[in-house]
């Protein structure tokens, strides 16, 4: 990886942001001032009121919330709790400034045609094969493979929501309730900056937008978008708000679309290494998705499916 910080003639440094997700884009035109939140190996996040976006180093994957730079994280000796200037295409924090000029934006291709209903079945059943094999035992990743009892009371009570969550998703009509209480229960389940039951909703979210499913996916976004914020953590919280808007990040988009083109493999390879459980946590959500769809939509939503 070449990195081209650029060091100025006072000391400080000035940073090429190379790729910006569109929420990211618009969080430079519209914010003029932030805090640095957290520091990570690859990456650090700016926090901005309850919107957060993620600048990070070229092997990160790209995302709406997110500006690729060309850059060592920890070689900017930034920490949480710095303030964070921007105006005029750049970034200012301490002696550290990034540059947008330049920079080109960043989004997922529109969702390939939808393929024939057995190939999104062979898929799903290649994923509950490595499921049950390679998922951690936190999270939701077994809870969707798992034909016994669970030992563990968070997997039962997991097992529980998702079913709830699939039985509504297939039932709701276009006038459902907007604080459905199955997407309620899964928010801020499980540890973590993101819970394991908010990755769940982001991964159904994508595959009903993906699949064409148009009821469903606007009763789960408007159930999402209402969650208050308490419920989880305000990074995760941020991550639902625009995933129900209809943005998601490069690595689940490339595992929706390998999905449906019957390449389950690729799909867990696009997104199984996001955190310690995100990836199968999300994978459970989109195999919920699957299996509402598949358990055929109601009248409401079916018509305004046919009708897209």
């Amino acid at each position: 990886m070449t990195v081209h910080v650029r060091p100025s003639v006072d000391g400080s440094a000035i940073v090429p942001i190379r790729r910006a997700g569109v929420v990211a884009a618009e969080f430079c035109k519209s914010v003029a001032r932030a805090e640095v939140a957290a520091v990570f190996e690859r990456s650090f996040y700016l926090r901005c009121d309850d919107l957060f976006v993620c600048i990070g180093e070229p092997t990160i994957s790209n995302g709406p919330l997110t500006l690729v730079a060309d850059m060592r994280a920890a070689r900017l000796g930034l920490h949480p709790g710095q303030t964070a200037r921007i105006a005029e295409k750049r970034i200012a924090i301490g002696a550290v400034t990034f540059t947008c000029e330049g920079c080109e934006p960043w989004h997922p291709p529109p969702w390939p045609r939808v393929v024939a209903p057995h190939a999104l079945a062979r898929a799903r059943e290649t994923i509950l094969r490595r499921a049950a094999l390679e998922a951690p035992a936190e999270g939701f990743g077994r809870t969707v493979v798992d034909a016994s009892e669970p030992r563990h009371a968070f997997a039962r009570v997991a097992r529980q929501r998702l079913a709830r969550l699939r039985a509504w998703l297939a039932t709701a009509s276009p006038h459902a309730p907007s604080a459905a209480s199955p997407v309620r229960d899964l928010v801020g389940m499980g540890h973590g900056l993101t819970p394991s039951g908010d990755d769940v909703l982001i991964g159904a979210l994508a595959l009903l937008d993906a699949v064409g499913e148009r009821c469903a996916r606007a009763n789960l976004a408007r159930a999402v978008s209402l969650v208050p914020p308490g419920l989880t953590s305000p990074l995760s919280h941020c991550f639902l708000r625009t995933a129900a808007a209809g943005h998601v990040g490069e690595g689940l988009h490339e595992a929706v679309v390998s999905l449906m083109h019957d390449d389950a493999d690729s799909a867990i390879a696009a997104i199984r290494g996001i955190g310690h459980s995100s990836g199968w946590d999300t994978m459970a959500g989109i195999v919920t998705a699957l299996d509402a769809v598949a358990a055929g939509i109601t009248p409401p939503c079916a018509a305004d499916s046919r009708n897209r």
